[in-house]
């Protein structure tokens, strides 16, 4: 039996990948045309309410399971859970591994957000129902995750969502950013799995940082010429406090708290290692 099972290895799973390789820890990922030596697996669009346990038949006993992509509520959770658990059972093999399932701090509204806060369902729809089934009925663990980062995802690309001044505009009306590094996301799965809750739970995951996106998206020469058309604006230069670029305060003191996820790193005795600095090389060298 596999230690470990990432369903979906994407951005997250390579980083969890060389964790566990280096605690020697066995483990398979999936992904969707069984690329690098990976199982080829991807959960049917088409979900009666009774799996095909044909469809699970590729994957193998685990003691923890990852799901590391979005579930569209309660219907395709039980259908891959019930499907993984049935087909197991019918081969006698007895599997009740731990859940973990990775989720968004998207829902989260109140400010600051904690993990006894209430997700609004409203903002998180039917992903949130998912984990609630998850928590409540299989015991699994959901890290809600921050903006992730690391390698060639950096936040400097991230100007590209702002195309047009209208959009910029929004964003300064809350610069707040909360980030975590790929790494750090695979330190905290593997403390779960390696010290899990028997009842599971909810977890908020950052790099405990604030970042203020303003003083990220600055160095691109666009935006900065939307916030120069923008200044001419009084409500604008009211609410950056300044009338010129040149006199805008930035940075961590300048912008909210709105994710704290201290709980978690205090719960699992551990601290995030991979900070983000602008412009500065990535930290992470590989475990």
């Amino acid at each position: 039996m596999l230690d470990v099972l990432i369903l979906g290895r994407g951005f997250i799973g390579k980083y969890l990948e060389q964790l566990l390789e280096a605690h020697h820890m066995s483990f398979k990922s999936t992904t969707t045309d069984g690329r690098d030596g990976s199982i080829k697996w991807r959960l049917p669009e088409t979900q009666s309410f009774s799996p095909d346990k044909g469809s699970f038949s590729v994957l193998p006993a685990a003691k923890a399971v990852v799901i590391t992509f979005p579930l569209q509520g309660e219907a395709p959770a039980m259908y891959l859970i019930h499907g993984y658990l049935d087909h197991h059972a019918s081969t006698d093999t007895t599997v009740t591994p731990q859940w973990v399932y990775l989720g968004s701090t998207r829902p989260f509204k109140e400010v600051p957000s904690t993990r006894y806060t209430k997700p609004d369902i409203s903002a998180g729809g039917p992903r949130v129902e998912a984990e609630e089934l998850i928590i409540k009925s299989f015991n699994g663990h959901v890290l809600n995750l921050v903006g992730l980062w690391g390698g060639e995802r950096v936040p400097e690309k991230w100007s590209r969502f702002y195309t047009e001044k209208e959009k910029l505009r929004n964003r300064l009306k809350d610069r707040s950013l909360h980030l975590v590094h790929g790494a750090d996301t695979a330190r905290a799965i593997l403390a779960v799995i390696s010290k899990p809750d028997p009842n599971g739970g909810r977890w908020l995951v950052s790099d405990k940082h604030t970042y203020d996106m303003l003083e990220i998206l600055i160095g691109d020469p666009r935006i900065r010429g939307f916030l120069e058309e923008l200044l001419k604006e009084e409500d604008v230069r009211k609410l950056v406090g300044a009338d010129k670029i040149e006199d805008i305060k930035m940075g961590e003191s300048e912008v909210t708290l709105r994710i704290d996820s201290s709980h978690f790193w205090k719960q699992y005795g551990i601290e995030p290692e991979y900070l983000y600095k602008i412009g500065a090389l990535d930290p992470y060298k590989g475990v």
